[in-house]
């Protein structure tokens, strides 16, 4: 028997183990209705183009709770405002960490950032460190003068246009003015679109929005991550590269007071466990610049 044969009648067994194993879970839990799917795939093949569309109908046939198994993930979806209070308010703690996907790991420093971090001691250290030093009133009044400035440069950029009869893209406008603000807020210069370009920076970015909306099957069948079929961890790992480049020469080139001077001032301190990791303290803004 050749090597290849043997590879596939593994992986098989793999996939056969563990259907059998998720098929007797599902015997002994008391799981909510929904459709029954097919092995390994489970009902990834009820979500189409547009997935709420399919999910809503799903929803008028099976109930406002429902369970769904997207590949070999568990899923339960709730459509009803009483189903989500009970989720998001009633027992938010047992429901409160982020599911694990590929795009977290490799782009989003291993799920280290306030947004998509595992609940645990970890993430209440982050938000504690968002709250009091970077998002308090005290801090975000010491850049009222900023977003001044650069809402009147939007303004006389858009004066300017009216006189002279040109059209103006006003979402583009704004775009632009929440990415400059953010900016400087987080490493107190702007990034203009020629350095961004330079750097891969914006291009990485756009790379990065459309990974996080590409479906990923490593993400619904884990036993075939190694694979890459699709070819995005490879994509991931590449902008990942770039956001490491880009944030460390940023964090060498600031010079005012800003949110990278007060993350760099808890490295070295004893005021978390974590702040000797560069890594940690890098993932709190990046979800920021990667909205």
């Amino acid at each position: 028997m050749s090597l290849t044969l043997i590879t596939v009648a593994v992986v098989a067994l793999v996939f056969f183990l563990k259907v059998l194993s998720c098929t007797r879970n599902d015997k002994t839990e008391r799981l909510p209705p929904g459709p029954r799917g097919f092995p390994i795939y489970g009902s990834l093949h009820l979500l189409g183009k547009f997935p709420h569309i399919d999910l809503h109908k799903l929803a008028q046939k099976y109930g406002p709770i429902m369970h769904l198994r997207l590949g070999l993930v568990p899923t339960v979806v709730v459509s009803s405002p009483h189903a989500a209070e009970l989720f998001l308010k009633t027992h938010d703690l047992g429901f409160s960490s982020r599911h694990r996907l590929q795009i977290f790991k490799h782009v989003f420093y291993g799920q280290k950032n306030m947004t998509f971090a595992q609940y645990g001691s970890y993430w209440r250290t982050v938000r504690k460190i968002c709250t009091i030093e970077l998002l308090s009133h005290v801090k975000i009044n010491s850049f009222k003068s900023m977003r001044k400035e650069e809402l009147d440069l939007l303004i006389g950029s858009i004066r300017e246009a009216a006189c002279s009869g040109t059209a103006v893209d006003l979402s583009a406008k704004v775009q632009t003015l929440t990415s400059d603000m953010t900016y400087r807020m987080v490493f107190g210069k702007k990034c203009t679109d020629k350095e961004a370009e330079e750097r891969g920076f914006k291009a990485a970015m756009q790379e990065g929005m459309a990974l996080a909306e590409s479906p990923n099957l490593a993400d619904y069948v884990p036993l075939i991550a190694s694979l890459d079929l699709q070819g995005l961890k490879k994509r991931m790992k590449s902008i990942s590269k770039v956001f490491d480049d880009f944030h460390e020469q940023s964090k060498d080139e600031h010079k005012n007071k800003d949110f990278i001077d007060t993350l760099l001032s808890f490295m070295g301190s004893k005021e978390t466990d974590y702040s000797s990791r560069t890594q940690h303290l890098l993932a709190i803004p990046s979800y920021r610049l990667n909205k």
